[in-house]
């Protein structure tokens, strides 16, 4: 069994970026932290996408009610990390 490591903030900001860039967020790129969905104009159909890119990269698992406070990025990295920690422990 391989261990897995835990993201840290970058590589999941990173990530979030890469996976809203393919499926063609304005303005993705340059994307940060403090960055709210409703910036981007990010709707329910982007956020089902990217949250299954999380799930698949860091093999985790986010549940409908984990997503009702993601509000933004850094609520989507912040969210990402502490399953990523939790599966591991």
């Amino acid at each position: 069994m391989t261990e897995k490591t835990i993201p840290t903030e970058d590589q999941v900001l990173a990530r979030v970026r890469e996976e809203l860039v393919a499926i063609k967020v304005p303005g993705a790129e340059t994307a940060e932290l403090g960055t709210q969905w409703a910036e981007l104009d990010v709707d329910s159909l982007d956020l089902v996408e990217l949250v299954k890119a999380l799930e698949d990269e860091y093999g985790i698992q986010i549940h409908d009610d984990e997503l009702k406070p993601i509000k933004g990025v850094g609520d989507a990295v912040a969210l990402t990390i502490r399953l990523a920690e939790a599966q591991k422990a």
